[in-house]
């Protein structure tokens, strides 16, 4: 008969405790889970990194690894900052409980220790967890989507990539927020996600396409909308760029025929990088442009009305300050490079 503590989630108890450990991977056994052991936080990061675990139970007292800085290490690191953190205290100072909740923990139990609370509360967060692992596991599919999209078209390898930072770029320039910076940075990545429904002949054509190839090239925004609303990590911003990043100001784009205000500056930015880099790069029915081409088009279509002419302005002198800036890197350094050269010809 199989141990019943070896088949359920895996629990990390980090207590300094012997005792009061002890009772705690009575119950949690008992409970049906995995559990695991560590005295200090030392041990408990060596515990973590060699099998990570789905919730950790911790009540540390001796300084300066106690619980609240166990909780702040651990929330820290990308690779464990979403494992659920249940730390006890004397909740009797609602001082402590703020002091670590602010560290990091997820949730404050008082001692002495309630067998009850403490299953309640771990088989909570285990669910949790899960549900938060399989949002992660959703999105990772959708950006491994996104990659497989451009190995289609070997035109646009990289194009999610650039306009991604060509969007964050133009956002941080403008002093837009960090929600909104993150925004058009998803966005970026995913705003073609739909196109993996339109047929490879009609993405690498070398001609003009027809009216139907069109019709069905114009679909790709919602499809990459329909495949992306469900990520609850996606705010309201992000899918709008993905569905909105064809729409033009004057209301002859699409899907939806947005104008004006009714596209917010998140989807603007994005229209223009996703332009720019459609203009710079190679396609099957085009070459590069160089960079002045580009500028001078996405001028000109801006004063058509297509799109934000402020915006427009912002970007190009962004991106002219950025060439300016790397212009002037190089010139720094040809005299170093030229440097061995003449050094050896004195010698």
């Amino acid at each position: 008969m199989s141990d019943p503590a070896r088949q359920g989630p895996r629990i990390l108890v980090v207590d300094d405790d012997d005792e009061q450990r002890e009772r705690l991977r009575a119950l949690l056994a008992a409970q049906g889970y995995q559990v695991s052991l560590a005295h200090d936080a030392d041990e408990a990061f060596e515990r973590v990194e060699a099998d990570p675990p789905e919730c950790v139970l911790c009540d540390l007292s001796a300084p300066p690894s106690g619980s609240d800085e166990f909780c702040r290490r651990l929330k820290s690191a990308q690779a464990t900052r979403l494992i659920p953190i249940v730390v006890f205290a004397d909740l009797e100072r609602l001082q402590r409980k703020i002091e670590a909740l602010d560290a990091g923990a997820d949730d404050v139990l008082g001692k002495p220790i309630d067998p009850r609370e403490v299953a309640a509360r771990v088989r909570s967060l285990v669910r949790m967890r899960g549900l938060t692992r399989e949002l992660e596991d959703a999105q990772n599919v959708v950006f491994a989507l996104a990659t497989a999209i451009e190995q289609k078209d070997h035109y646009t390898e990289g194009h999610g990539e650039r306009v991604a930072i060509y969007a964050r770029s133009l956002a941080e320039h403008l002093g837009l927020g960090e929600d909104e910076v993150q925004a058009v940075h998803l966005g970026g990545i995913l705003h073609d996600v739909g196109k993996i429904g339109c047929p490879d002949a009609i993405l690498n054509k070398p001609g003009p396409l027809t009216p139907d190839e069109f019709q069905i090239i114009k679909r790709h925004p919602v499809h990459g909308w329909e495949i992306c609303r469900h990520l609850q990590s996606l705010g309201s911003c992000t899918l709008g760029c993905i569905r909105n990043h064809h729409e033009r100001l004057d209301g002859t784009g699409y899907p939806d025929g947005l104008s004006g205000d009714e596209i917010p500056i998140t989807t603007r930015i994005m229209s223009i990088a996703d332009v720019f880099d459609a203009l710079a790069t190679a396609r099957a029915y085009k070459p590069a442009f160089p960079a002045p081409t580009c500028y001078r088009i996405l001028t000109e279509e801006a004063e058509r009305g297509w799109w934000d002419e402020e915006l427009v302005r912002a970007f190009v002198d962004m991106m002219r300050s950025q060439e300016l800036h790397r212009a002037r890197n190089r010139a720094r350094l040809r005299p170093l490079l030229a440097r061995p050269a003449a050094d050896e010809d004195a010698s």
